[in-house]
């Protein structure tokens, strides 16, 4: 079993305690080798039976929030899918250590995203952004000709995506752009800027209130403003602690919260680092960073690093969560709850940054988040998730908590959602409490609130719906889940807002309430959106590219005729998005919601009074697996029920809800449930992964007469993310969603005989696998994992060698790959960065030939062949024209001027898409052209 190498980080802090006994977690690894594949199998099956999420991943969100679970069940699916099965856990905190090392590989060969000149591009979303916690207005931002100019500059990170700047929020046409430097799919929590140097800046990462999902890498500076970045404090350390009989994963992955403070001309740097079990990892529990948990001070720019001794009893660290400073420039710092029962509720105060204070506990309560007056000194409000079920209340002191008094809570006009508690049993996820320099009060839940101090009542200043409780209320349209309020340094009246959707801008947020208009979206390039599932349209691509996917909380997106480059795109069902298919050639698509509950719509026209329900029933999985063969108009989908593995197959879906047949296929030989499909081109045969391992291979699927066989290889362990076919339905390739297995596998013979291929690759979970129909003997092969897509030009050797092949997208989540057959397209769809597409390209073109991509301009590419060319410097110019397959088409040569538009005539060519070779001297360009 392959194993990654753990190297200790070098850290410039001093760890003040740690609980129980150390060991380094090579005794886990030299187990694993020790173990036979039966023997994980067999350990991968018992885990698995033993889940933490058996039970709650078939709750609904109601009875979720109920239980102060996240609303999303994917990540509890994504833990069991992933788990390494020797450990009975997922590894993602050594993800960052293998970011850093993967840094060496280099990209080549002719793979979408394997050199500059074939980039993988973006392809939207340009309109919807996704989850976000972190806002910070630019400090640089000011001496503008005209002061009103000033703080329009804003940093954004999402909790998936990345840290983004936009130059002028106020301008709706203002683009956001990734800031690079930092790891590609970094979850970012907090962004500061230094008192005493606005250049520099402190961002922290990873979250810990959804149960450890999104895992960071500690805290980051910055001392150009923003531009680069060094990792200060944070990272796994490759070692474990036994407490109790649970494992803790020693590293700091979670910052709940940052504050710099000027203390007399020094800065110092207050760090709330968090512990959380990553997903409630069964027995033994596995939680990250306890040993490292507590509040943090530097005082030297983030070299060296001490922890206060604010801790328990028995000598546990308290797990700390929001730190404020108020109009005194005294330390604030509040605690919430940890895995061993612990409540937060504690506040904390210390005058000097050396001794803390202990001035109240808030009973029986978790998360607590803090907010000073801007005004008056002891003067605080609180929010706070108290009980047992993830209910908010708010709270106010004004004598420095000596006495404290339980507020009203804003009353949510949607009927869903109780007087009692305006988070909707969400205040572990949503609870943002902020005031403006003159003391407005401001909070989130699901949607935004503010106090009106002149009558002394709640005013709502946004709805997330139209239809239902808030229909008849007039309120901002501004996504669910509040989790940032930041008012404009030089007007409080102006505010960004960070939540589910992305960012959103207010121009006179304190005279928001009854102005539909008065909170708008800011999410232009903005593109942090979590795809489960996208599939690219094989069919008329003259007009532009039809491709479309379902997302978390951003319900299901198409794009139809899109330009080349970022689009946005159209949500056609809201919620949370699931699988999505496109039959060009029949005119409908299947979208999804979570479970087995997927819809047949006409296709282009999404005319909804013509779709119905293929099925739709609470059973199979959250992000429920499926696949659609477009051939025979058959839908596969999981459709396990309780402890019965199933597989639901759907015939005569396109002659209305009512006549569609459902079949649901069993057999002994499937003892597990279904986590990938793949259909042969005739349909009669359906191949499906399992969840423990086992691929199945069902001959005449579309009789009554099935013929079941297990062709898994010996060595498969894990779970199976993916089946495709290769030059002949002979070539098999399987691929694994797990850490610490072998991840891609293949068959020359349908399943007889198998062949290992993890060749070089890291311990990384592998979700989609493509091969280039263009390189012979299946030489090429892609595949999507969670740190971006890779790509071996060698896979037909017995010890392939894998490149990244991701420039242009980097190491972000790839789910799926898609490929659209008449001219190579690959649809890459990404958990946290949205779409890109690349394409498959012949060995014509080998890599060393190309030297640049930004000397030559071409433009219309999609025309009826007649172009403008220029170029950055005079010459004679080739340029050739190639069929997809390869084959030269055209030869043209132009005597270009510097800089001066010509014209280039490729109209003799037949309707198709074509590859351009543009050669002058040493300089050369790729382009892809379609031709009318």
């Amino acid at each position: 079993m392959k194993k990654t190498t753990q190297k200790g980080l070098a850290i410039g802090f001093v760890l003040l305690a740690v609980l129980g006994y150390i060991f380094i977690d090579e005794f886990a690894a030299a187990e694993e080798k020790s173990l036979s594949a039966a023997e994980l199998r067999e350990k991968h099956a018992n885990f698995l039976a033993n889940s933490p999420y058996k039970e709650t991943q078939k709750l609904s969100r109601k009875e979720r929030k109920a239980k102060g679970l996240p609303p999303n069940a994917y990540n509890e699916q994504v833990w069991e899918l992933t788990m390494n099965p020797s450990l009975g856990r997922p590894t993602p905190e050594l993800l960052p250590q293998i970011e850093r090392e993967i840094e060496q590989f280099q990209l080549q060969g002719r793979a979408p995203g394997d050199a500059a000149d074939n980039n993988w591009v973006e392809r939207g979303p340009n309109n919807i952004g996704g989850r976000t916690r972190a806002l910070l207005f630019d400090p640089n931002d000011i001496n503008n000709a005209n002061p009103a100019d000033d703080y329009t500059r804003v940093f954004a990170g999402g909790v998936s995506g990345g840290l983004w700047v936009n130059d002028d929020i106020t301008d709706v046409n203002s683009s956001w752009q990734l800031v690079t430097g930092l790891p590609d799919n970094i979850s970012v929590t907090v962004i500061v800027s230094d008192p005493n140097d606005s250049n520099t800046m402190y961002l922290g990462s990873g979250e810990s209130y959804t149960s450890g999902f999104a895992i960071g890498s500690g805290i980051y500076k910055s001392t150009d403003g923003g531009v680069t970045w060094q990792q200060v404090l944070g990272g796994n350390f490759g070692t474990t602690s036994n407490i109790s009989g649970n494992v803790a994963i020693d590293g700091i992955f979670y910052v709940n919260d940052v504050v710099a403070r000027d203390n007399n001309g020094t800065t110092e740097i207050y760090a709330a680092i968090a512990s959380a079990p990553y997903r409630e990892s069964g027995v033994p529990f596995n939680i990250l960073g306890f040993d490292q948990r507590g509040l943090y001070k530097s005082d030297d720019g983030g070299t060296n690093w001490s922890r206060f001794p604010i801790q328990f009893g028995n000598g546990a660290y308290k797990n700390p969560n929001d730190i404020e400073l108020d109009i005194n420039n005294d330390i604030w710092l509040t605690t919430t709850s940890d895995f061993f029962g612990n409540n937060g509720g504690e506040i904390l105060t210390s005058t000097d940054g050396i001794t803390f204070t202990s001035v109240f506990t808030l009973p029986n309560t978790q998360r607590t988040e803090l907010e000073p007056s801007s005004t008056t000194a002891g003067t605080f409000w609180v929010a706070a998730d108290v009980g047992g079920g993830s209910q908010a209340n708010l709270y106010q002191t004004t004598d420095s908590f000596a006495t404290i008094t339980l507020l009203t809570e804003p009353d949510d006009a949607d009927n869903g959602i109780p007087a009692s508690d305006y988070t909707r049993q969400q205040a572990f996820y949503n609870l943002p409490i902020e005031v403006d320099n003159n003391d407005n009060l401001y909070v989130g839940g699901i949607d935004l609130f503010k106090f009106n101090n002149t009558n002394s009542e709640w005013e709502q200043l946004s709805k997330w719906q139209t239809g239902g409780g808030q229909q008849n209320i007039t309120a901002s349209l501004v996504h669910a889940d509040q989790h940032a309020i930041v008012f404009r340094p030089n007007d409080n009246t102006q505010a960004i807002i960070g939540n589910d959707g992305g960012v959103y801008y207010s121009a006179d947020i304190f005279n928001s309430a009854g102005n539909a208009n008065a909170i708008v979206p800011r999410n232009l390039n903005y593109n942090v959106t979590q795809f489960y599932y996208g599939d690219i349209a094989d069919g008329d691509i003259a007009d532009g590219d039809d491709f479309a996917g379902g997302t978390q909380d951003n319900g299901s997106l198409i794009a139809l005729d899109a330009n080349a480059g970022v689009n946005s795109l159209s949500e056609f069902l809201g919620g949370d998005g699931a699988y999505t298919a496109i039959d060009f050639n029949d005119g409908y698509m299947i979208a999804s919601f979570p479970f087995l509950s997927h819809a047949f719509i006409p296709y282009p026209t999404l005319n909804f009074s013509g779709a119905y329900f293929i099925a739709n029933a609470n059973e199979g999985g959250f992000i429920n697996v499926a696949e659609l063969d477009k051939n025979t108009n058959t839908f596969y989908a999981n459709t396990t029920l309780g402890g019965t593995a199933r597989i639901g197959q759907f015939t005569n879906i396109t002659n209305g809800g009512s006549n569609v047949v459902r079949t649901d296929l069993t057999n002994a030989l499937l003892n597990s449930s279904p986590t990938a499909f793949k259909t042969s081109a005739d349909g009669q045969t359906l191949y499906a992964g399992l969840r423990n391992g086992r691929l199945l291979k069902i001959e005449a699927a579309l009789t009554t007469i099935r013929i079941w066989s297990n062709i898994q290889d010996a060595g498969f362990v894990g779970s199976i993310s993916d089946i495709e076919f290769g030059e002949t339905e002979d070539d098999l390739y399987v691929t694994f969603h797990n850490y610490g297995v072998n991840n891609v596998w293949y068959s020359p013979d349908a399943g007889v005989t198998w062949e290992q291929k993890d060749g070089n690759l890291p311990d990384i979970p592998v979700k989609a696998i493509l091969v280039n129909p263009l390189v012979a003997n299946g030489a090429e092969v892609i595949i999507g994992t969670e740190l971006g897509v890779w790509r071996s030009s060698n896979f037909n050797t017995a010890n392939p060698t894998w490149v990244r092949s991701d420039n242009g997208m980097r190491s972000v989540p790839v789910l799926d790959l898609d490929l659209r057959t008449i001219d190579n397209t690959v649809l890459a769809t990404t958990h946290g960065r949205g779409f890109f597409t690349g394409q498959f390209l012949p060995g014509v073109l080998s890599t060393e030939e190309f030297t640049a991509d930004n000397n030559f301009s071409i433009y219309p590419t999609i025309s009826n062949g007649n172009m403008t060319i220029k170029a950055n410097d005079s010459g004679k110019t080739t340029i050739t024209a190639y069929t997809i397959a390869g084959q030269q088409a055209s030869v043209k040569q132009l005597d270009l001027s510097r800089n001066s538009p010509s014209s280039l005539n490729l109209s003799e060519l037949a309707t198709g898409v074509y590859i351009l070779k543009i050669q002058q001297n040493n300089k050369l360009k790729t382009q892809k052209i379609v031709i009318q």
